[in-house]
């Protein structure tokens, strides 16, 4: 019987594997997939001879843990490409400006910046923010529609769902106020430093390898018993696992994939029932003729943001592009040469690619994106140890929800909740 069923591969299920290890623990890890990292998915894209990150990527420069990990794991990170330059495009043509009436835009501009910073306070004001969706804030504060278009393109990466349902506070945080209103919110970028050398999911496997713990992928946790001796999981093969305590590390949309006995807790059991919102749409794009730096914002064919992110090692540009599912679709080369056209005209694109997160049957989302009615059932009690079965995994950070530094934020807690209770429970020699 193995001290820690961990249940998920990604890297908060692998990190605390390496850390329970670091603590004498024996660790078997199971992956529903047939391979390791999660939401994390790093391959080479039509002989590029580079991993392009196809979930997660960028790291910010606070990102504490998941750098110290890759120091300790030996892995180098690459900076960000320096932006050189913002255009927009709106009405399926590139502008300098984000508006005709340069005046109102900026004054918009203003008020997003003034309401970022005032949710650092408890004003009665700031408590009103916190209870309204994006719609609704837009409404409010009747912004005008270059400012909401410009929020929009950042909505595709921070907020991510429908914006008549997600707090305008996924995007409108106190962070926001450093910035000012000539940047747009190019201030959101600016926290974007640094990519995985080889991927962040080489990073997850070389964690899982470092660990010591045995791995068992491609066959998922289809029910999972807590007993009063220890943790049966019963796995799609039909075999049973027996351990002396587990981590569920798998997103939150998949938590209804397992059946929990005794059942979960109400808070815990509405999340497992009702899900996240995330409904992003990563979108990449190789081309030509377009120098790496260079961002664009607005709307095409339902794409809001494309980045000119780095050079391939073919000579191509790897372009990242964002939107939301509910706008774009599923997307394809014509979505994908339409937005190009729209934001880098002078560009000749050579493909395009993504991985549909939303169908995929191990995320059925991207990451965390809390609705208003839901972010109760996140409080980290709701979440704690409970029995043998401990809980992590970015979407149930109460830090860096969404992020891989919110993963392993959640690992660290798990880690020390279940080493406090085997050392509890552990037998004298």
């Amino acid at each position: 019987m193995t001290d820690v069923l961990v249940i998920g591969g990604g890297l908060a299920g692998c990190a605390a594997a390496l850390w329970l290890g670091d603590r004498g623990r024996n660790v078997t890890i199971v992956e529903a997939r047939p391979r390791l990292g999660g939401r994390a998915l790093s391959r080479d894209w039509a002989g590029s001879g580079k991993p392009v990150e196809y979930g997660g990527g960028w790291l910010r420069r606070d990102h504490n843990l998941i750098r110290a990990l890759a120091r300790r794991l030996g892995i180098g990170l690459d900076p960000r490409v320096d932006v050189t330059t913002h255009r927009w495009f709106r009405d399926g043509a590139t502008a300098d400006t984000p508006a005709g009436d340069m005046a109102a835009h900026l004054t918009g501009m203003d008020t997003l910046l003034s309401d970022a910073a005032l949710l650092a306070t408890d004003s009665p004001e700031a408590a009103r923010l916190h209870s309204m969706t994006v719609v609704e804030y837009f409404a409010y504060r009747a912004l005008p529609a270059s400012v909401q278009l410009e929020f929009m393109a950042w909505w595709a990466i921070s907020g991510s769902g429908d914006p008549t349902r997600i707090a305008v506070t996924e995007l409108l945080t106190p962070k926001l106020a450093t910035g000012n209103r000539d940047q747009g919110l190019l201030i959101k970028l600016s926290e974007l430093a640094d990519t995985v050398q080889g991927g962040v999911m080489g990073l997850v496997e070389r964690t899982a390898a470092v660990s010591g713990a045995a791995v068992r992928m491609g066959d998922a946790v289809e029910r999972l018993s807590d007993t009063q001796t220890g943790i049966a999981a019963t796995l799609a093969s039909g075999q049973i696992l027996t351990a002396r305590t587990a981590l569920v590390a798998v997103p939150v949309n998949t938590l209804n994939q397992i059946r929990f006995s005794p059942p979960l807790s109400p808070p815990q059991a509405a999340l497992r029932h009702g899900g996240h919102a995330g409904r992003a749409i990563k979108l990449l794009i190789r081309a030509r003729g377009v120098a790496p730096g260079q961002i664009a914002t607005g709307e095409t064919a339902g794409i809001r943001w494309l980045y000119a992110d780095h050079l391939l090692p073919d000579g191509s540009t790897l372009i990242v592009a964002f939107g939301l599912a509910d706008d774009i679709g599923e997307p394809d080369a014509d979505t994908a040469r339409r937005a190009l056209a729209a934001a880098f005209p002078e560009a000749r694109m050579e493909g395009c690619d993504w991985h549909d997160w939303l169908a995929d049957p191990y995320a059925r989302g991207t990451w965390v994106s809390p609705d208003l009615a839901s972010l109760p059932h996140y409080d980290p009690a709701h979440w704690a140890m409970t029995g043998r079965i401990a809980f992590a995994g970015s979407d149930l950070a109460s830090a860096e929800q969404g992020w891989f530094e919110g993963a392993l934020l959640t690992a660290e807690s798990a880690v020390t909740a279940l080493d406090h209770f085997l050392a509890r429970t552990d037998q004298p020699a």
